[in-house]
């Protein structure tokens, strides 16, 4: 029998939410908050993105599954735009 230490869950920073969190925010100016970061849960993540400042530096828990459909259509649209531009920096042949 082992004892593994309890995992600690952040909490979203965001007021009387109780959510855990699953982004770390960085804020610059001119964000009143330049110079912190905080944590924040999916919901508050995404209304904090929108203002002007403020950047996901960190992504933690629990992401959602990936869809096959798209994994499997971006390596094709990759593909598709390195051939469309055959002209590259350097020497050209």
């Amino acid at each position: 029998m082992s004892s593994r230490p309890k995992t600690l869950r952040r909490r979203c920073t965001w007021r009387h939410c109780s959510h855990p969190a699953t982004a770390t925010v960085a804020f610059t100016l001119p964000n009143l908050l330049a110079g912190s970061r905080r944590d924040y849960c999916h919901e508050h993540t995404r209304q904090v993105r929108l203002t002007k400042g403020t950047t996901v530096v960190a992504r933690f828990g629990r992401r959602p599954p990936s869809q096959p459909a798209l994994a499997a259509a971006a390596p094709s649209a990759t593909a598709t735009r390195q051939t469309s531009h055959p002209w590259r920096k350097g020497v050209m042949p």
